[in-house]
């Protein structure tokens, strides 16, 4: 492999110095191009001259022409008139192409035109004047305006003159500087030529001796890697040249560890005769098509063949006219995740099981409670009289228990029922829910004479009861927890805004979805900050029952509906100021995500 590298070295280097003379070669190739190049400019150049002397030459053609048939009447001096009358149009258009590259003369020649055409009117004017013996008649006035033309067109065909002049000069200092240009560097790139070749030949001397250091560091790492690395080359059919088999061409211990088998006795060996359940495993096909199509193969396989049963990570990849091949044991990683997946499903059940009992004991419990209320009451109201005061507050107290139990209960269900929600997210009218809420509301903010504010509200995908459970326990909230030294005042705003979440389908680009928020503010009792979490947990309260009714679910209700349409909630507060909720919402949901994942 050594005497290889030295070879190809050496090759480079002959290589480097082969194209340093080809562009040589080939800077001189250019520098005589370049030179004819611009001796081609220049006879260009001279065209352009020629071709302004023979249009000058037309015209007065056309002014003798004209002023010998006015001075002799002899028609025969219109002949050359007319002639350069046909011709003047095509030594334009000769000239248009000649100087197409450049801007200026095709503007002398834009205006050269219009002179022209001016020329052969105000000639051809004076012509008609002498054949129809009107001659008198602004003749003299005819002739000065074709002399004033053909003085404007001659000064314009000099300027153009002068113009191409200057052009033939620049390039040919062009062609001069090119010249010595081209000596300059062609000096710079012999002296690099030889001196990238005296380096190239010490680095080769170099090269050698660190080559083995190389080597040796290489095999140490294969060696040291747990990983199985294996190198193989395509044995192919001599007659159409498919791959029949793969050889070993190399193979470090940790490879050799994991299939068994010694590293000495898998070289030169065939893959298939070393591991023939390579093929009912679907491996050597996807060997094949690394090989023949350079793509890349990861898979995770189950492989239970000769002298191997294991769980292993394998990613092939091109090498040559061959692959090379990793291998990982990931078997104790399986079993994890085996035990993972065994775990969650336990859990899934467990929590399943556990809705399930929450639902029945909470539907169970609701028979002996009407009972309780029912003979209660019955027994405060015929027995009243026959009590004692004593009495009539046990009762009382029952009553009062029962119905805290009750209202229990009842949130219970509530949020059981949204644990085990199934329904279908629907365009739900948010006005709709808000005027459903404060109308059920109404006695209450009445009775506190309470000031509610809302702004119009969106159309969003969601599911209809819920939003109305969450609007009616957010502004029931703000309402039962208000100041007894002033009315409630409740201000709802709504703003839209655009969150960016990661693209499923391409984990590395941003989705940007329209969502809305939403926020309830009060002038109630306000809200400690460092509860402002505690607040959404259940059976959280934060004041005793006998300073304000209530369960300690509701809350949570809002959090678990919120979480369903994959938004979020939140609270801040100032104590003794008042409290904003700030609910933020999606407006619309993609069709796939359309049934709640709960």
């Amino acid at each position: 492999m050594e005497y290889t590298s030295i070879l190809r070295r050496i090759f480079i280097v002959f290589g480097i110095a082969l194209l340093i003379t080809a562009l040589l070669i080939n800077l001189y190739r250019s520098s005589f191009e370049k030179l004819n190049e611009n001796s081609a400019a220049l006879v260009h150049s001279m065209k352009v001259l020629e071709s302004i002397e023979e249009l000058l030459s037309l015209m007065k053609d056309t002014e003798v022409g004209t002023r010998g048939y006015i001075i002799t009447g002899d028609s025969s001096f219109l002949r050359p008139f007319l002639t350069a009358q046909e011709a003047l149009p095509l030594k334009m258009n000769e000239l248009k192409i000649l100087t197409v590259d450049n801007p200026l003369q095709q503007s002398y020649l834009d205006s050269i035109g219009g002179l022209i055409k001016k020329t052969i009117d105000t000639q051809s004017f004076a012509v008609h004047l002498k054949s129809s013996n009107n001659f008198k008649f602004g003749t003299e006035d005819a002739m000065l305006e074709s002399k004033l033309a053909m003085d404007a067109i001659r000064s314009l065909c000099f300027k153009m003159k002068v113009e191409e002049s200057n052009l033939r000069k620049t390039r040919n200092e062009e062609v001069q500087d090119s010249i010595a240009l081209t000596k300059v560097i062609s000096s710079i790139f012999s002296v690099a030529a030889i001196t990238i070749m005296v380096i190239a030949l010490v680095s080769i001397l170099l090269e050698l001796r660190s080559r083995k250091k190389i080597q040796e560091s290489l095999r140490s790492v294969l060696e040291a890697t747990q990983h199985g690395i294996m190198s193989f080359k395509a044995v192919r059919d001599p007659v159409n040249f498919e791959i029949v088999d793969f050889e070993f061409i190399q193979s470090n211990k940790g490879g050799a560890e994991l299939v068994n088998v010694p590293s000495v006795e898998l070289i030169g060996k065939r893959l298939l005769t070393v591991f023939p359940g390579n093929i009912e495993e679907g491996l050597f096909d996807a060997y094949k098509a690394v090989t023949e199509n350079d793509t890349i193969f990861k898979t995770e396989k189950y492989y239970k063949h000769e002298t191997i049963d294991k769980w292993l990570r394998i990613v092939a990849v091109k090498l040559g006219d061959g692959f090379t091949v990793t291998f990982e044991d990931i078997s104790t990683e399986k079993q994890y995740e085996i035990q993972l997946e065994n775990t969650i499903q336990e859990l899934k059940r467990s929590n399943n099981e556990l809705e399930q009992f929450a639902f029945v004991a909470s539907h169970d419990l609701q028979e002996p409670l009407r009972k309780i209320q029912s003979f209660g009451d019955r027994l405060k109201i015929k027995s009243q009289d026959e009590l004692k005061a004593e009495s009539l507050i046990y009762v009382d107290k029952m009553l009062s228990a029962a119905n805290r139990m009750s209202n229990l209960i009842f949130d219970l269900l509530s949020f059981s029922r949204l644990a085990k929600n199934n329904e279908i997210l629907q365009e739900t009218d948010l006005n709709k829910v808000m005027k459903e809420v404060l109308n059920d509301l109404e006695v209450v903010i009445q009775q506190k004479n309470a000031a509610i504010s809302y702004p119009p509200l969106p159309v969003i995908d969601a599911i209809y009861s819920q939003m109305y459970q969450l609007f009616f326990n957010l502004i029931g909230n703000a309402l039962k927890f208000s100041k007894e030294s002033e009315p409630p005042i409740i201000n709802i705003t709504v703003d839209n805004f655009f969150k960016e979440t990661p693209d499923k389908q391409f984990p590395k680009s941003i989705l940007k979805e329209p969502f809305i928020k939403i926020q309830i503010t009060d002038n109630g009792i306000g809200l400690d900050n460092q509860y402002s979490e505690r607040i959404f947990e259940i059976f959280q309260r934060l004041h005793g029952r006998s300073e304000y009714q209530g369960t300690g679910i509701g809350l949570a209700i809002c959090k678990r509906i919120v979480a369903n349409h994959k938004g979020h909630i939140f609270a801040n507060g100032i104590p003794g100021k008042g409290t904003t909720f700030t609910v933020e919402l999606p407006l619309k949901v993609t069709q796939d995500t359309k049934q709640l994942l709960i």
